[in-house]
């Protein structure tokens, strides 16, 4: 006999009661009490290592039971924990357990995620990636750029020579080229609505209109590729996703600010951006290797920047470490001073280009047909 608690779920009396479990047949006496059900009908509640064990008859009314032996009797009478309960008794199928649960959970973070974010970009309505990208452009307008200082008709030949190129594969992207200056140095990103803005430090810079259509091809080609939505979605998560894919944009507006912020693409998004910018140049017959130099030029301007500004970014962000899979390409061009350096600084965060020795060595050997 086993001695237990028994409530009779109408009132708090708790009453003592024994009971025995005999042919897998439960029957439980006293306290004025006497009840029988077939253990197969009752409703047993997990084994936990600290807590009791209830057992709900089918008519109502609730055992609850700490003594250890009622596993062994409900063994004896055929009574088996399911498979998920015993593996969590054991230490090492628990340890498994949990080796799968964060290697599926990688899984789906590393593939799985990326499918559903580039399932999505395709099929969100344009009117969306519209308003998103008309968030961007508002708070880097109010924020980050101003009215560009380039000539009308510098302005208008750099229009003029990128549309009459060839795009990639034969394909007709639109798009709409805006210049700005710059708060935070030399720059070109393309937003879900269209907009490819390239600053006026970015021309002064390069110093080569060939260098040009090179960054403003490969920026056509994150534009095609909807590299700047997929990111968006990707960082946002699936709950803003699920929103946006119902028709509420809001949430998605909400985080255009804090999103602007951490604008960096992965390296494969910038593999990509970079062979459709090569297929571009190529198919108008312009070379590549301007467009190599020009990253030549923005790695040496990044390695000029005075160590103080290295020091005060990484006290400012300490999560980033060096050699962090994404790379970026700005900086001063007025080249002077820790204050103009932090005023500068959202440019390592909003810029999309990096300018590492694989970019150069991948855009001169395109040029040598390698």
């Amino acid at each position: 006999m086993i001695d237990a608690i028994y409530y009779d779920e109408v009132s708090t009396r708790r009453h003592r009661v024994k009971f025995v479990i005999h042919k897998r047949v439960l029957m439980m006496r006293g306290d004025g009490l006497q009840k029988t059900a077939r253990v197969s009908r009752m409703e047993i509640s997990e084994r936990l290592e600290h807590a009791p064990r209830l057992l709900r008859f089918p008519e109502g009314g609730v055992i609850e039971v700490i003594d250890p032996a009622l596993n062994r009797l409900l063994e004896k009478n055929r009574f088996f924990d399911p498979p998920v309960v015993r593996w969590q008794q054991n230490w090492l199928m628990s340890l498994l357990a949990l080796i799968a649960l964060v290697a599926m959970m990688i899984s789906a973070y590393q593939w799985g995620l990326p499918r559903v974010v580039d399932t999505m970009a395709r099929h969100l309505p344009t009117s969306l990636e519209h308003k998103i990208g008309d968030e961007e452009l508002k708070i880097i307008d109010e924020h980050m750029m101003k009215p560009t200082r380039l000539g009308p008709q510098e302005r208008a030949r750099l229009e003029s020579m990128f549309a009459s190129l060839v795009q990639s594969y034969g394909e007709k992207t639109p798009y709409r080229l805006e210049f700005r200056s710059s708060l935070v140095g030399p720059n070109a990103f393309a937003l879900p609505n269209n907009v490819i803005i390239m600053t006026d430090e970015l021309v002064q810079v390069a110093r080569d209109d060939i260098a040009v259509m090179g960054v403003l091809a490969h920026e056509l080609g994150h534009l095609k590729r909807r590299h700047s939505l997929r990111r968006m979605l990707q960082a946002l998560g699936v709950g803003v996703m699920l929103n946006m894919w119902v028709g509420d944009v809001s949430s998605a507006l909400a985080a255009v600010p804090t999103f602007l912020l951490d604008q960096k693409y992965s390296r494969d998004f910038e593999r990509e951006a970079d062979r459709y910018a090569i297929a571009m140049m190529q198919a108008n017959g312009l070379r590549l290797t301007p467009m190599a130099e020009f990253f030549e030029k923005m790695a040496a301007l990044h390695e000029e920047r005075p160590q103080s500004a290295a020091q005060s970014r990484q006290q400012r962000y300490p999560h980033e470490e060096e050699g962090d899979e994404y790379d970026t390409y700005e900086d001063d061009m007025a080249g002077s001073g820790q204050q103009r350096q932090d005023k500068e600084e959202p440019a390592n965060y909003l810029s999309s280009h990096p300018s590492d020795a694989e970019r150069i060595a991948y855009l001169r050997a395109a040029d040598e047909g390698r």
